[in-house]
């Protein structure tokens, strides 16, 4: 394709390029970063990663990262002629040593080597030209004038062959800013054109159109295809290190010691600050003095090392530092330099370390800008301790400038920079430490977990527990859910927590935390009451490091419900939790297998606290149980929920074994939802008897009247303890319900709540539960049986037992009774006429809006009653409004 340029001029033309590598213009200095030749010439480039924009700037944060190179190869392999990209980044993210490293690859021939010739852009020209017209033609012979004036006309003759880069598309967004029309652009490269015109015509792709174009900028076009120079990655940064430093051991002890301190791994990704950032690690070790441990410390120290340089006074350093301050803009112009009192440093050499002077210092046109980003907010922080004019802090300026406020409050980050400056003012100092505390109020009240992160990491660059501990007790901490925590946030929250010294409750609901994250917060791990990951994502490291906190702590509550675990994450907890504080597990939902109950089984018998373990919803099946109630027979638990875990009658005598034994404590037992039948049933009344357990849920387990006896037979016992029993959603029938209230009826029976709603109760037992109610010997408080069909007529015996002076309901549901219009009135002065009852559940029922009136009297005129349930009975949206007026109506 490209056969008629020939070799010779093939290769004048890569060495041109070459040497022009080698002898790049951009700064040599702490901040500027390392020469372009050095890097390629030395073998120093590190790679970077990119990702591909699309109209989301947050993308990379989500993955989708790519190695630059790789992106490079596929964008402009063979056949991709007329390819437009577009590198984009902000200062020092390495855009121009990528492209100029790819110009270097070429003319070594060691990539794109189906392209004849890599030409550069005139950038600088194409500015300059203002009003005046020129063809590309000659404005690329001028900046190739080794290349023949007929050579190079042939070769825009085969656009195809050719790839121009243009570094530094944000130059001349002046040509930019005004959009022409598709009929001002051209397409012939011999056409004299202005500068917008030409620059518009190649990006369009109407002007060279199937010449390939990459290209650098600041910011995306949406014309264009767009990658992010996102930077460095972790793997990306530990290979700068190695290549910076000779000895590799030095190179991994160093990078390890950034990746500590405080705040500087945030700010890695850039990598002129890595160079910056290697270059004080380096003068630090050869001075034999301590790395800088924070982001703030290592800002002071290289302050301290640019103004040393110059040796000038201190109160030349101060004024030079507080006028740099000054300057809010990252670009300024000459005017915006000369108002902040910089006239008399513009022609001293030490602006330059700081500033990327653009034309001659005299000049009113000449632009300055900060050749770090970094070192412009530190300044900007800087000088709020300098400047006494600086009434008040902004609420407007970035994350970086707060902290750095944070960092320089701390004596020990700040003293490099005051041996160059003098001291800073007491005053100033006190007034962010207010400023500070006022935020943390205002903050931790809010139910944003971003906005917590960020004030605990500006109290954590503070470095100053006393501050920490009087910002937390003078404000009103809403424990949201932190689920979605980065690192930093980890560091920040787990500093706070140990300035404390405790924290009720750790919320990580829907956490999907790293082994990393989970390690990192282990001290306020150890210092929780309480720890919810409900719902979250752990592997068995992070469920590790979740153990060695517990058994370190001083926890007592753990929610892992519904979480997803690892294989081995069971056993690892209950290692830990023989040596913990802890009372309360939850792992509901979370998918245990037997060998999991074998686990917790070791852990209960082998000096466990644990007072109560939820495993609801676990098919745990009878081998599991049986593992467990092999502890259950010694150890401390006096609570466990087996609620829908695959149970069967086959497992209940080893449970009832179990309990049965003088050494166990258990106290409630929830088998709800398991099939116990009525063979099981009888080996837990047996328990009853023997007065082991207060709280018993048997609510669906296929149970009849048959298993009705002998659990009444425990009821009657002298030795039964049980004040709470839920018989519900099981076909006890009439005669088996009817035993139940006989056994209610005898003055040792001790029940207090009862439960038996949809058990085929018929209008007999609702007598029956009338006579006890009223018989005096009765200790039900709370009574539930509801979806039991008896009407009006069976509903008319509990309105009576209602009004009589030894009736102690305080709860009631009747849902579902199919109750009408036709018992209100009675029910009402029931009611009314009751001293003790304060929650009524009449829920599903067939009410309609003429009974309405008379339940809103009823509500307002009895202040006892705390909640009427009317939800999803026969009324209209009419009479919405008037159980509005109630606010103890629920409908």
């Amino acid at each position: 394709m490209w056969s008629e340029i020939s070799f010779d001029v093939q290769q004048t033309h890569k060495e041109t390029l070459r040497n022009s590598v080698l002898n790049s213009t951009l700064p040599n200095s702490l901040l500027g970063g390392q020469p372009v030749g050095e890097v390629v010439q030395k073998g120093h480039y590190t790679a970077l990663s990119v990702c591909a924009y699309e109209g989301d700037r947050a993308r990379a944060k989500r993955g989708g990262l790519e190695a630059l190179e790789d992106v490079i190869s596929r964008e402009f392999s063979p056949g991709s002629e007329g390819r437009r990209l577009l590198l984009y980044g902000g200062v020092g993210m390495g855009k121009t040593t990528a492209v100029e490293k790819v110009i270097w690859d070429w003319t070594t021939g060691a990539r794109l080597q189906h392209y004849a010739l890599v030409m550069r852009v005139p950038v600088l020209e194409l500015d300059a030209l203002g009003g005046k017209a020129e063809s590309l033609q000659n404005m690329l012979g001028c900046i190739h004038s080794h290349i023949s004036t007929e050579t190079l006309a042939g070769a825009l003759q085969r656009p195809q062959s050719l790839l121009l880069v243009l570094d530094g598309l944000e130059r001349l967004q002046n040509l930019l800013c005004s959009p022409l029309s598709s009929s001002s652009l051209i397409s012939d490269v011999e056409q004299e054109a202005s500068g917008s015109v030409l620059l518009c015509s190649l990006l369009h792709g109407s002007l060279l159109g199937e010449a390939s174009l990459l290209i650098t900028s600041r910011g995306p076009v949406e014309s264009l295809r767009c990658f992010e120079v996102v930077g460095f990655s972790q793997t990306q940064r530990r290979t700068f290190f190695q290549q910076f430093f000779d000895d590799r051991g030095q190179a991994e002890r160093l990078f390890h010691q950034s990746e500590q301190a405080l705040g500087v791994c945030e700010q890695c990704f850039r990598p002129a600050f890595c160079w910056t950032l290697c270059n004080v690690f380096k003068t630090q070790f050869e001075n034999k003095k301590t790395p800088p441990e924070t982001l703030t410390h290592l800002l002071s120290i290289i302050t301290h090392m640019l103004l040393q340089k110059q040796k000038m006074h201190a109160e030349q350093n101060r004024a030079l530092v507080s006028s740099l301050g000054k300057l809010t803009n990252p670009v300024c112009s000459y005017s915006d330099v000369t108002s902040c009192c910089l006239l008399s440093f513009l022609h001293y050499p030490m602006l330059s370390a700081f500033l990327c002077i653009n034309g001659d210092v005299t000049h009113p046109d000449t632009t300055f800008s900060f050749l770090s980003p970094v070192m412009h907010e530190f300044l900007l922080a800087t000088s709020f301790y300098l400047d006494q004019s600086v009434q008040e802090i902004s609420d407007d300026r970035s994350d970086l400038y707060y902290t750095f406020l944070a960092g320089l409050s701390d004596s020990i980050q700040r003293k490099p920079i005051e041996d160059s400056v003098g001291k800073f003012d007491e005053n100033r100092i006190s007034t962010f430490s207010q400023w500070l505390m006022g935020n943390v109020s205002k903050v931790l009240p809010d139910g944003d977990a971003t906005k917590h992160f960020r004030v605990f990491q500006l109290l954590q660059h503070a470095r100053n527990s006393s501050l920490v501990k009087e910002s937390i007790s003078k404000s009103q901490w809403r424990h949201v859910s932190y689920s979605s925590m980065q690192e930093p946030d980890c560091a920040a929250l787990s500093y706070v927590v140990s300035c404390v010294g405790e924290m009720e409750h750790m919320n990580l609901y829907s956490a999907e935390l790293t082994d990393e994250q989970v390690k990192m917060l282990i001290p306020a791990l150890r210092l929780s009451k309480s720890i919810g990951l409900s719902q979250s994502r752990l592997s068995l490291t992070a469920i590790t490091n979740l153990s060695t906190a517990l058994a370190e702590g001083r926890t007592i509550t753990l929610d892992l419900s519904y979480s997803k675990l690892e294989k081995e994450s069971v056993k690892a907890l209950c290692d830990a939790l023989r040596r913990s504080t802890l009372e309360s597990l939850n792992l509901c939902g979370c998918s245990l297998t037997t060998a999991d109950c074998e686990a917790l089984a070791q852990m209960l018998s082998g000096g466990s606290r644990l007072h109560v373990l939820n495993l609801f919803g676990n098919n745990l099946e009878d081998q599991g149980l049986i593992h467990l109630s092999s502890a259950l027979e010694n150890c401390t638990l006096q609570e466990i929920n087996l609620d829908l875990c695959s149970l069967t009658a086959a497992s209940m005598p080893a449970l009832s074994s179990a309990l049965n034994s003088s050494f166990s404590d258990l106290r409630k037992l929830c088998l709800s939802r398991n099939e116990v039948m009525d063979d099981g049933m009888e080996l837990i009344s047996q328990v009853l008897q023997k007065g082991r357990l207060n709280t018993l849920n048997v609510s669906s387990c296929e149970l009849t009247g048959s298993c009705c006896s002998s659990l009444a037979a425990a009821l009657r016992s002298e030795n039964c303890r049980l004040t709470e029993l839920d018989l519900s959603i099981n076909d006890l029938g009439q005669s088996g319900a009817m035993q139940i209230c006989e056994a209610l009826m005898t003055p040792k029976c001790s029940l207090e709540i009862l439960e038996m709603s949809r058990c085929e109760l018929t209008e007999e037992v609702f007598r029956a539960l009338g006579s006890i109610l009223t018989s005096g010997l009765s200790k039900l408080v709370s009574l539930s049986v509801g979806l039991n069909d008896v009407g009006d007529t069976g509903a008319k015996h509990i309105w009576e037992a209602l009004r009589h002076k030894h009736c102690k309901l305080q709860h009631l549901d009747l849902e579902m009774l199919s109750l009408t219009d036709a018992c209100v009135e009675e029910l009402c002065e029931s009611v009314a006429a009751s001293s003790t009852l304060s929650t009524l559940i009449l829920k599903n029922n067939k009410m309609t809006d003429s009974s309405v009136p008379r339940l809103v009297k009823l509500m307002l005129d009895r202040p006892l009653m705390t909640e009427l349930n009317l939800r999803y009975n026969d009324f209209s949206e009419d009479v919405f409004e008037l159980m509005d007026t109630c606010q103890s109506i629920v409908y």
